[in-house]
């Protein structure tokens, strides 16, 4: 069933030129609540791209930014996820990190390595894309299934692992597949997700797996230590 609220909202930000997975990504982030040591991967302050916007946060004069590429940025760190991490054990209540695990390569240390910088009961929120053109910054290694974060969260003694996957069925996820396309024409563009969506709305009715599972767009988890 179609969140129609939900839909409003996506086909709002697909006339703004936004990728299905990044709205998918928003919509997830709408939910969390997330409040005192947070730490942002793959961001910098006052970025309009950053997913602590959209995520519930009292205060977020003090959020923590870090990326694999240097920047100037006012509470910016470089970090390397496939290194040692400079923070201390337990430094973290919150890792959140989006569109940034796809980019590394050892990625066991990058979960073991935020295991280890999360405090007691500290979360790992984040999201990766499934379906998406190849994106390199400077490097895109994986795409990750809901499996494979199951078994990885566990391996690296994660608890209360909450995975939701985002998508409608093939329709769709071909959709995403020319969004860099057909984004140039907006109305066009909006027009053929709907179809794209009502589509897979009724092939959803004739087969019972859940099409999402088999065509997923966009996988969000969250995690305590």
């Amino acid at each position: 069933m179609i969140n129609f609220l939900n839909f409003i909202y996506i086909m709002k930000l697909t006339f703004q030129k936004i990728s299905l997975n990044r709205i998918f990504q928003q919509i997830f982030a709408k939910k969390i609540h997330a409040n005192n040591r947070i730490i942002e991967f793959g961001a910098y302050k006052n970025s309009k791209k950053n997913f602590t916007n959209f995520m519930n946060i009292k205060d977020k004069r003090n959020i923590i930014y870090a990326d694999k590429q240097d920047n100037k940025h006012e509470n910016f760190l470089k970090e390397d996820l496939e290194s040692e991490l400079s923070f201390k054990n337990n430094t973290f209540e919150n890792v959140i990190i989006f569109n940034v695990l796809e980019h590394v390569y050892d990625m066991n240390n990058a979960i073991k390595e935020i295991y280890r910088c999360l405090d007691n009961n500290g979360r790992i929120i984040g999201s990766t894309p499934f379906i998406y053109r190849v994106h390199n910054a400077p490097g895109d290694y994986n795409r990750y299934t809901e499996q494979f974060y199951e078994k990885i969260l566990k391996k690296n003694r994660f608890k209360d692992i909450s995975i939701e996957v985002y998508g409608y069925g093939p329709f769709t996820a071909s959709y995403v597949m020319i969004f860099d396309y057909t984004k140039l024409i907006p109305l066009l563009n909006n027009i053929i997700l709907f179809f794209c969506i009502f589509f897979d709305t009724i092939l959803s009715i004739f087969i019972k797996t859940s099409l999402k599972k088999i065509y997923p767009i966009t996988i969000c988890f969250s995690a305590k230590k």
